[in-house]
């Protein structure tokens, strides 16, 4: 028998989620067993991992799917549900903060306000700690990651209750061990988490895999202390948390690698009372900066780097090249150490670079490309983002210590060879390459996730890659796998796989190939959140679209712009001149002027009655639009009302790309708009 989800079944959440299983089946007719179907006429869409990217995948499909539709949302830990490692019950502490502020934290881009409107004036604070029972959320406040988690809960809830009627949300809970083409689709096979136990074949029109990170890399060092209670392999697995406080007050805690995981383990390590002396250890010994008081994340322009007009790019010319750049732009912008904007300088430049870096990696060997990334992983990490004041204080009061309170973070700029456990197993030595032994009480390991895919010792992402061939690894960056430009996996034939999608971190190279991001911004909460609506309505599209080929052979790219889309379309219905300079002209001033702002309402619409309202203006203009076309350009009524289609895609198409588009960010028009600063566009 199947697990059927409910938050009450869950030992770590709070009275706040005790609704959700009642709202997630709000349709009971739609309802069956591990082996039954549902009705004819309703497709099926999967979702594989119900952490952040899962959850709001789901919240997404639920708002715009207007036909029958199931959703399966499959998750195989608790304490994951709707947060995943990043949120999630099983990961986190109510000390484990944001590293962004509240007012840039919201699920819908076109809506900056959110977030703040559910923290301030919906959520239920019975069960928060008393410090945050009475706090009052602005645009620059930090927050918990634990009331991030809620607030995807609850916003799921309110999506599955607010969704057309036939569309309905079923939660599972089980393991999800392979995913197999069957009759056009696909069948999910899980192992089932209840009492009873099994393995059970789910049936789907489409598969989303939202699967979160890989296991945490296991280095060569660790292999004689791994199964030591003194090693915690994984900061952020279930039960994490109470190893931390099995940790003794006083004990030396090595921390191995400095990016923002390291950062959470001293808070988690603070959080459970101790105070002894923590050891922060990687090779190059690079840490994030913290930001400035009122820190605004600030976008930048910067000159193509004159390295670039080279006509070979070799690793050594690029990392000379982008030195003397640095140089060149921190004497241009007069930036002083220690300064307010030397704090924040480093990540504003690779913001800035971009699109130089996607020039960059298109232009280079694939392996000089992974060579470049792995050798200077923690310094481009530490670079690109700093943390907020709230968790890099934390950590950096303690590496300098003050009168009367000592000094109990360090960090060390050392290359380990080997560890081994002494002292009758109570104690792990240390073997450094370049500097005398230690010995410590306890080491935690913040090396990161895993990312080679073809590797991963996982069951269902080994049948994807190696036994069904539905995904391959990323090629330029190895990073992750190869997905089209709206997360569909690219099988190992170099061909799309039909109804196949991912959201998350295994899309991190193509992050970096396809839009220049690296470090955490290949899976920031802004980076996911485009990835779960834009892959949301591709999924609708095609599902509505299945039995309509015409649909089926629009280009990718061809939206990013309305002046291509109204050629195309006008190519592929006539090559006759004057008519077809007409038909375009014609077709980009309606995409402009009508199209394109009734899509943008339907996307922005605030609830169902408000989407179906501009769908239903949306649909009539361009019924309106299509008889208008028959009659000035002679043509069919099917050919008018192909065109009219394809437009209509297009269009939805664009305007979904610009709201995730982060140099358009959405305008302030709500109670707290007065606390945006705006500051000057800066020239580089």
């Amino acid at each position: 028998m199947e697990t059927q989800h409910s938050t009450m079944q869950d030992s770590h959440s709070h009275s706040q989620d005790r609704g959700m299983a009642d709202m997630v089946m709000h349709a009971s007719s739609m309802q069956h067993g591990p082996m039954g179907g549902a009705a004819p006429d309703t497709r099926r869409v999967t979702i594989v991992g119900a952490g952040f990217s899962g959850t709001l995948t789901a919240i997404r499909l639920l708002h715009f799917a207007d036909t029958p539709l199931e959703i399966c949302l499959i998750e195989r830990e608790e304490g994951y549900r709707y947060g995943g490692i990043a949120f999630g019950w099983a990961s986190t502490n109510w000390e484990h903060m944001l590293n962004i502020q509240a007012g840039r934290i919201t699920l819908r881009r076109e809506r900056p306000e959110d977030f703040l409107e559910w923290a301030n004036e919906e959520a239920d604070r019975s069960e928060w700690p008393q410090k945050w029972q009475y706090h009052n959320f602005g645009v620059a406040c930090v927050v918990p990651r634990r009331i991030f988690r809620q607030y995807l809960a609850e916003r799921l809830r309110g999506a599955a209750a607010d969704a057309h009627a036939e569309v309905t949300l079923r939660e599972l809970t089980g393991e999800v061990i392979d995913v197999r083409g069957q009759g056009g689709g696909y069948v999910v096979k899980y192992a089932d988490a209840g009492e009873q136990g099994g393995v059970h074949d789910l049936p789907s029109d489409q598969v989303i895999l939202a699967t979160g990170h890989l296991s945490p890399v296991q280095a060569p060092f660790y292999h004689r202390i791994k199964n030591s209670d003194r090693f915690i392999a994984d900061p952020y697995a279930p039960g994490a948390q109470e190893r931390f406080q099995e940790v003794g007050p006083e004990e030396t805690v090595l921390v191995t690698g400095s990016a923002l995981s390291a950062f959470d383990t001293v808070i988690s390590l603070v959080h459970a009372g101790h105070r002894g002396q923590i050891l922060i250890c990687s090779r190059g010994g690079h840490m994030h900066g913290t930001y400035p008081v009122d820190h605004e994340h600030d976008i930048w322009q910067a000159r193509r780097p004159p390295f670039l007009d080279a006509e070979e790019l070799t690793p050594e010319s690029v990392v000379e090249g982008i030195k003397a750049e640095y140089a060149h732009l921190r004497d241009e912008q007069g930036v002083e150490p220690g300064s307010a904007l030397d704090a924040v300088f480093p990540e504003r430049v690779m913001k800035a670079w971009e699109p130089y870096v996607i020039e960059l990696i298109s232009r280079m060997d694939a392996h000089d490309v992974r060579m470049l990334l792995d050798k200077y992983k923690s310094l481009i990490v530490t670079n690109r983002t700093s943390t907020v004041r709230e968790i890099g204080g934390v950590v950096r009061s303690r590496m300098r210590g003050f009168n009367g309170a000592p000094k109990t973070v360090e960090v060390l700029s050392a290359s380990i060879q080997d560890m081994r456990l002494v002292e009758e197993g109570t104690k792990i030595r240390v073997v450094f390459a370049d500097q005398p032994d230690i010995v410590v009480d306890r080491v935690v390991n913040c090396l990161g996730n895993k990312t080679d895919y073809e590797h991963t010792g996982h069951p269902l992402w080994n049948g994807l890659v190696n036994g069904h061939g539905y995904a391959q690894p990323q090629t330029k960056t190895h990073r992750g796998i190869e997905v089209g430009a709206h997360g569909q996996l690219i099988a190992a034939d170099g061909e799309v796989a039909p109804g196949l999608f991912g959201v998350g971190p295994m899309r991190q190279g193509d992050e970096t190939t396809r839009r220049g991001r690296l470090g955490a911004f290949v899976f920031s909460i802004g980076t996911l959140r485009n990835q779960c609506f834009d892959t949301a309505m591709e999924v609708l599209r095609q599902l509505k679209s299945a039995s309509d080929e015409e649909q089926m052979d629009i280009p990718d790219g061809v939206h990013h712009c309305l002046i291509r889309s109204s050629d195309w379309i006008a190519a592929d219905l006539t090559a006759e001149e004057p008519q077809a300079t007409r038909l375009r002209e014609r077709l980009q001033s309606y995409a402009c002027e009508s199209a394109y702002p009734n899509a943008v309402n339907y996307l922005q619409a605030q609830d169902r009655t408000e989407r179906r309202k501009y769908r239903g203006i949306l649909d009539d203009d361009l019924a309106d639009f299509g008889a208008a076309l028959a009659r000035e350009f002679d043509i069919t009524t099917q050919q008018a009302r192909r065109t009219v289609s394809l437009l209509a895609t297009l269009v939805e198409k664009h305007a979904v790309h610009n709201l995730c588009d982060i140099t358009k960010l959405a305008g302030w028009d709500s109670q707290y708009a007065d606390q945006v600063k705006h500051a000057p566009k800066k020239g580089m």
